[in-house]
């Protein structure tokens, strides 16, 4: 679980990637980003602005090619469970029940016999009650998606890196996990990057919201929310907050 001493610091990134073609696309390129203690930070922009890039380097699973990268002032240099990423695609293992992809971190760990309490805390916490011994082919979109992100929650990550793992969702099923997001933010206390381009879904979790640029992706810039929970989407000052990330976003051209 994150501490006070848990921080993220991306220094001048660079990632390069190569084409079908051969041909260079650089996706990040003098990115650089602070985060310290439990903070939701959502990251905006246009398509192929570098976003899942991102989470992609701070999950470990790639590598820059230049500037730095560390989570606690230690480098990244590969995947780690304290780092843990939901995809758009829930991901789900198709062999394995609900309960059995909640565990999965658990066991590969060894830790299930001593922690297993936890997986039915989380699937009462998810709504999944009930569907614990159902697999994948047999819960909706909306079932798949909270299963997803307990299985990421359950091991307790310092970060947690959320790549728009609502968007396919209708709006009533994706406004109710988002509250559950907060609600699990809460009590884990980790760290939290959501990649989104649901302007109004960045005001309503985050803590600040950053505004990248069209490729190569940097910082355009950053909206601070400072609305306490829960937040009222007809308010005033949401308002206000998504009219100056549009307005952000807008100055790009």
């Amino acid at each position: 679980m994150v501490t006070e001493k848990i921080g993220l610091e991306a220094a001048e990134l660079l990632r390069i990637f190569e084409d079908a073609d051969g041909n260079e696309v650089v996706a990040l390129d003098g990115f650089s980003l602070s985060i310290q203690g439990s903070e939701t930070v959502g990251l905006i922009g246009p398509s192929g602005c570098g976003k899942s890039t991102f989470l992609r380097l701070v999950a470990g699973l790639d590598q820059p090619q230049g500037g730095s990268l560390s989570v606690g002032g230690q480098p990244i240099t590969g995947p780690d469970y304290h780092r843990g990423l939901v995809f758009q695609n829930a991901a789900l293992f198709e062999w394995l029940t609900v309960w059995d992809n909640i565990a999965f971190g658990l066991k590969a760990r060894k830790v299930y016999r001593q922690q297993k309490q936890r997986v039915q805390e989380l699937i009462d916490l998810m709504g999944l009650t009930g569907f614990e011994k159902s697999y994948p082919h047999q819960i909706s979109g909306g079932m798949a998606s909270r299963t997803a992100l307990a299985r990421s929650f359950i091991q307790e990550p310092d970060i947690i890196l959320l790549d728009e793992p609502l968007s396919s969702l209708d709006a009533f099923t994706r406004a109710t996990i988002q509250d559950q997001i907060i609600d699990m933010q809460r009590r884990a206390q980790a760290i939290i990057i959501l990649v989104t381009h649901d302007i109004e879904e960045a005001v309503y979790l985050c803590d600040r919201i950053i505004v990248m640029s069209a490729r190569p992706g940097r910082v355009l810039g950053e909206v601070a929310v400072d609305l306490p929970h829960p937040r009222d989407r007809t308010e005033e000052r949401f308002i206000a907050l998504r009219r100056a990330v549009m307005h952000l976003l807008g100055n790009q051209a």
